[in-house]
């Protein structure tokens, strides 16, 4: 990945961030205080169009890099759906240490973006070519 796309990903990052505080104000603000809360939703209203536009500038540079993005924005997506009922006693992430990876019984390894284990045993992965996979504890090591 270029540093060009490095830096338009650290921005959308950045401008996410901000954008899940102006929806926590948003929350906090009385209802019957109109003109504050359709300033913080035109403010949400406009980062979201700032994402877009480093989107479609990510496309240009690198449409395989842009797809790639997309793909594991997917699987980012359904791995938060399949866990939000889940309760984990780990989870390891790429981000964090640096490696992230579970073993098989059979000694193959698999790299991944996060792997939690559950309490029950069993694990879900979000691997590095974006695609959310369930293995039952009985799998992996």
């Amino acid at each position: 990945m270029s540093a060009r796309i490095k830096g338009i990903l650290q921005k959308i990052n950045f401008i996410e961030a901000d954008m899940e505080l102006h929806k926590q104000i948003l929350f906090s603000i009385p209802s019957d205080n109109k003109v504050e809360m359709e300033e913080i939703i035109d403010k949400i209203a406009d980062q979201k169009m700032q994402i877009n536009e480093l989107r479609q500038e990510i496309k240009k540079i690198d449409k395989d890099e842009y797809d790639k993005i997309i793909t594991i924005e997917r699987a980012a997506e359904t791995f938060r759906q399949i866990s939000k009922d889940k309760k984990y006693a780990h989870v390891e992430t790429l981000n964090e240490s640096g490696e992230c990876f579970i073993t098989f019984n059979d000694g193959t390894k698999l790299d991944c973006l996060v792997a939690a284990k559950e309490e029950n045993g069993n694990w879900t992965v979000l691997t590095l070519e974006g695609e959310t996979k369930e293995y039952p504890s009985g799998f992996v090591k």
